[in-house]
């Protein structure tokens, strides 16, 4: 995919996930959770099985892996299928590490040769991988994740790695005043266009929580 198509894509999504205000916004459909508990910017959830469309792009560098990552996910989602079906977008979204294996994942997802970065889209309610529109593109997949809780550290801000190196500490170090064991799947989850002033932007820090005797 051309540059000028990545960022034609990333305005277009921009707009849907923030209705155009500079300030964000809540127009897109979220993965439902239910609540666990919840301590000022920290929470646990409990999310059900979810279907997502990934991609990985090899290179250190963060900020141009994500984009390249989400221009195939994004032509994925306006018609680079079989069918070329429309799908709705979502929010978050997810970038992780390619380096580390992806836990709870079915199937169990690890780096490419030379690490990169995984970016995911969280498909609507109801697709399953059986039934999602098939990617033309080899280089997405569409895969499963069984059900799962998570702990979360939202935060505002622009999300780049120092942000993303010091929300993590802060959520290992609250889990392990908790006592809570972890998985090492960490992810960056974004909401907003990368205009909206960063004050009003909202992200967030994901782990897997290992459940005991697990």
């Amino acid at each position: 995919m051309g540059r000028v198509t990545a960022m034609a894509g990333a305005l277009l999504a921009g707009l849907v996930l923030a209705g155009c205000s500079v300030v964000g916004g809540k127009a897109a459909e979220e993965p439902a959770f239910r609540l666990i508990a919840e301590e000022g910017d920290f929470q646990i959830r409990a999310y059900p099985a979810l279907t997502v469309a990934r991609t990985v792009v090899a290179g250190e560098d963060r900020g141009p892996a994500v984009r390249e990552g989400f221009g195939r996910l994004f032509d994925y989602i306006r018609g680079a299928n079989t069918g070329q079906a429309e799908i709705a977008m979502t929010a978050p979204v997810l970038t992780a590490p390619a380096g580390e294996t992806i836990a709870m994942t079915a199937p169990v997802l690890s780096a490419p040769a030379g690490g990169g970065w995984e970016t995911v889209f969280v498909l609507p309610d109801g697709m399953t991988p059986g039934t999602a529109p098939r990617p033309t593109d080899p280089a997405v997949e569409i895969v499963a994740i069984p059900p799962r809780e998570v702990a979360v550290v939202t935060f505002s801000g622009v999300l780049g790695h120092e942000a993303i190196t010091r929300e993590r500490a802060r959520l290992e170090a609250w889990l392990a005043a908790r006592g809570q064991a972890h998985r090492d799947d960490w992810q960056a989850a974004g909401y907003n266009p990368p205009w909206t002033i960063p004050a009003y932007r909202r992200n967030e820090v994901i782990v897997s929580l290992v459940a005991a005797g697990g």
